[in-house]
């Protein structure tokens, strides 16, 4: 003690010789702790301990015999004590601590235990205190309903709302326990470990928080009405982000009524919950699959895609139950940048801040440029990221569902009396019917921040006699009539602010507009690739005069490129990328007249085959999951001269008719079909096309290209799948090279099956004869011409899928695969 300049006195001059020793710590200097008795052991024996006599303790005495009578009133249940603390135990006059052996540092550990149970004291007074003590059930149903006799007054009603929103559900000696929420948003465990400085907060669900570091500062800083005022600004908009990265529901079918299921209460937890991490996982129902939607009919060289096109639905997302996220696990990161400042990080490239404010609303924003290169901090610029989240809480607060999941076309105008509705777009308000959006600089969080938008005047949005197509009007729900009022305008015509504007959102509309944000998010990433592989790929296939980018405008955002004699514009259309074919030819007849003497007539795409490579761009590339290796394979397809690219195309929509004309019974993921494969999952290639799953050696007219054949399920023999992902679907890739020099033929490169290399084929003798079939029937058809309509990849590519299935019909068949069979 004297060590640690802690007073203390001995107790001398008693009839009966004393042992105890009095003290006292300076941080106890304002608690009822002024004098701590140190209890010596019996002589001969190390045992000592230390008594402190505090009400506060004496009540969670009592409450861990059952008492319903202490200060803390019903419901309280006593909290568990960690086995490190097993040493400090209740006693009828407050706690004691107790000791088996004394120790050069023993002093020191009863002094951070003593500091421990100082400020979990602290805390759980101050808690008790701010949220006052509840009776019983029905007396809390009682005051629940009684709104008149809510106080006016600002800070009480404050306090009574905070009230109704939280609640201690356990204190201990080390922890308390507390729920936010009416339906438990969340549950919070707050104990001091031994060892550690200041508290530890855990956060069941896990996630929600990316980190407690400001949470735990208030604590630390006794500032309990702060953490309870964080706590309730930003649980709201935490759990709608957490929402929108999970799975979503499908749509209800066109035509019946929508209802918004009610948010799930949490279980309660009976021991403490450990969990600290800065991504957001997503749990996929289901492997991601490209959609297989198609357009109409060729398109012309310069014309957009039609509505039909333009919402790509996934499959599988039409119908009812869990859809599987578009998102992965590596794609959202959020981080907490100050207390009420969440940012959204979209794969370190994009960002969004996520201000909370006191009141239903909360700011969102593009985050501030890089300083110093876009991979580091900041955000590129979001262009029409204002309009964009404007729009989103105009269809909601109308009590339309927004078609997040791919709809191109805003929402028309339906009128009651014109039984054919069109596609065309909501007019924009006039110059004077603009929101005006207060500085985020000036911006208080006390009150409601509705008051900063001026009214213009609703969306006149249909009534319920809306036609085919357009989504169905749901109850307009917990929206308030204010937040309708103010926010509800005609925004289309806002201003961009240079791709760094933002706008509010109210919280009723915040996860669909999050979930429309990300997939926003995911088009730009996948837009701010491609001048970067243009340049990579283009350079390093083509001459300048051959292929290069001609044009990159931001602000659109939009780019235009040129391959041989087509000019492709590619252009960001609210959540999808949109690909235009120009012909160069068309609009010089002249020069057209001349090549045409030079070259032969096959050399020029038609109509249809661009409308196919238009279709294929919107329908398989610029798909979710968004994955920069397609857009590189793409490009690369679009290198290749005319009449290889046409053989392509062929396989294209062979592949797009299979897969249309299968039934809706089977699973989209597991429906047997051969494809081109665009993706490359190497990654640690150093060539200079590496990402591109396609390789086009120019000098040697070769190029290599994969194709992957989902197996039947039908025929794929039962097999235990203990441990492993059962709900993907068995495939093998095929590598192929296609040879189109003197001799054009198409020659086996390899082949690797998926679950470990080599599928359903848990035999490697069985996987190697099939691999030699696939060999033998690759060089029997690889050299023939194949016919015209069909082409020779075409005609390859249905002799692989027809041998791997009677390869996988055989193996069924003759029992060579069994649960218990295993590789020798």
């Amino acid at each position: 003690m004297e060590a640690l300049d802690i007073p203390y006195v001995e107790e001398v001059g008693l009839r009966n010789a004393s042992s105890n020793l009095w003290f006292k710590l300076p941080f106890t200097s304002g608690d009822t702790w002024q004098h701590i008795c140190l209890r010596l052991g019996r002589p001969g024996t190390m045992y000592w301990d230390v008594k402190i006599n505090d009400q506060h303790f004496r009540d969670l005495w009592e409450l861990q015999k059952g008492s319903n009578t202490t200060r803390w009133g019903y419901g309280v249940r006593i909290a568990n004590t960690s086995d490190v603390d097993s040493h400090i135990r209740y006693d009828p006059d407050g706690v004691v601590l107790s000791y088996q052996s004394v120790e050069p540092d023993s002093i020191k550990k009863l002094v951070a235990d003593i500091r421990r149970l100082s400020n979990a004291r602290i805390f759980a007074l101050g808690m008790r205190k701010l949220l006052g003590v509840r009776a019983d059930e029905k007396v809390e149903e009682n005051s629940m309903n009684c709104d008149g006799k809510v106080p006016v007054g600002g800070a009480d009603k404050l306090l009574e709302q905070m009230r109704r929103a939280f609640r201690i559900e356990a204190v201990g000696l080390m922890s308390l326990w507390f729920s936010f929420g009416s339906g438990v948003l969340a549950r919070f465990v707050v104990e001091w470990e031994s060892g550690k400085e200041g508290c530890t907060m855990h956060v069941s669900p896990d996630q929600l928080w990316p980190h407690t570091k400001f949470l735990e500062d208030f604590i630390n800083g006794a500032e309990v009405a702060s953490l309870l005022d964080c706590i309730r600004l930003t649980a709201g908009p935490l759990h709608a982000l957490a929402a929108a990265t999970r799975p979503a529901r499908a749509g209800p079918i066109t035509g019946s009524p929508s209802v918004t299921p009610p948010m799930s209460s949490f279980p309660k937890q009976s021991n403490y919950i450990h969990t600290s991490t800065t991504n957001i996982n997503q749990a996929a129902s289901g492997p991601a699959v490209a959609s297989t939607a198609s357009g109409p009919g060729p398109l012309g060289n310069h014309s957009l895609h039609s509505s039909t096109m333009l919402a790509p639905a996934g499959p599988g997302r039409g119908g009812p139950g869990i859809v599987p996220s578009s998102l992965l696990p590596i794609d959202v990161s959020v981080v907490l940048r100050g207390p009420y400042w969440i940012r959204i990080i979209y794969r370190k490239q994009f960002a969004v801040d996520m201000r909370c404010f006191a009141g239903d609303q909360v700011w969102l924003q593009p985050a501030t440029p890089p300083k110093v290169e876009p991979s580091v901090g900041g955000s590129l610029p979001c262009p029409q990221f204002r309009p964009f989240i404007m729009e989103h809480v105009a269809q909601e607060l109308n009590g339309l569902e927004p078609n997040i999941s791919g709809s191109q076309q805003p929402v028309g105008l339906a009128n009651p009396n014109n039984q054919n509705p069109t596609g065309s777009q909501i007019s924009a308000p006039s110059g004077n019917s603009r929101v005006n959006v207060p500085n985020t600089s000036g911006i208080s969080r006390a009150g409601s921040q509705t008051t900063g938008l001026n009214r213009s005047g609703n969306i006149a949005m249909g009534s319920s006699n809306l036609g085919p197509g357009l989504p169905v009007r749901r109850s307009a729900g917990p929206v308030p009539a204010h937040v309708r009022g103010e926010l509800n305008t005609a925004i289309i015509g806002l201003g961009d602010d240079g791709g760094y504007g933002g706008g509010w959102v109210p919280l009723v509309a915040l996860k669909k507009v999050l979930r429309g944000i990300l997939k926003y998010l995911g088009v730009l990433w996948l837009f701010a690739q491609l001048p970067g592989l243009l340049k990579e790929i283009l350079g390093s296939i083509l001459k300048e005069s051959e292929g290069s980018l001609l044009n990159l405008d931001q602000e659109q955002p939009a780019l235009r490129f040129f391959v041989g004699g087509y000019v492709f514009a590619v252009s960001v259309h609210r959540v999808q990328l949109l690909l235009q074919v120009l012909s160069v030819k068309r609009f010089h007849h002249q020069q057209q007249q001349n090549q045409q003497n030079s070259a032969p007539a096959q050399e020029e795409l038609t109509q249809s085959e661009i409308g196919e490579i238009c279709d294929y761009f919107s329908r398989r590339v610029a798909s979710e999951p968004y994955d920069a290796s397609r857009v590189a394979s793409f490009i690369t397809l679009l290198t290749l001269p005319i009449s290889i690219l046409r053989e392509f195309l062929k396989l294209i929509a062979w592949k797009k008719g299979l897969s249309q004309s299968q039934g809706a019974d089977i699973g989209p993921s597991q429906k047997p079909r051969i494809e081109l494969s665009l993706e490359n999952h190497a990654g640690l290639n150093t060539d200079t096309n590496s990402k591109s799953n396609i390789q086009y050696n120019r000098s040697h007219n070769c190029v290599d290209f994969g194709l992957t054949v989902v197996l039947d399920p039908a025929h794929i023999p039962h097999i235990n799948a203990a441990g492993g992902a059962a709900w993907l679907p068995y495939c093998v890739a095929v590598r192929l090279r296609y040879s189109f020099g003197e001799n054009p033929n198409v020659s086996f490169v390899s082949m690797e099956g998926s679950h470990g290399g080599r599928a359903c084929w848990l035999r490697a003798d069985e996987w190697e004869k099939c691999k030699q079939k696939v060999v033998r029937t690759v060089e029997l058809n690889g050299s023939s011409p194949g016919d015209i309509v069909q082409g020779r990849l075409r005609a390859v590519a249905d002799s692989v899928q027809k041998t791997l299935h009677l390869c996988l019909q055989g193996l069924r068949d003759n029992g060579g695969v069994t649960a218990s069979s295993g590789a020798p």
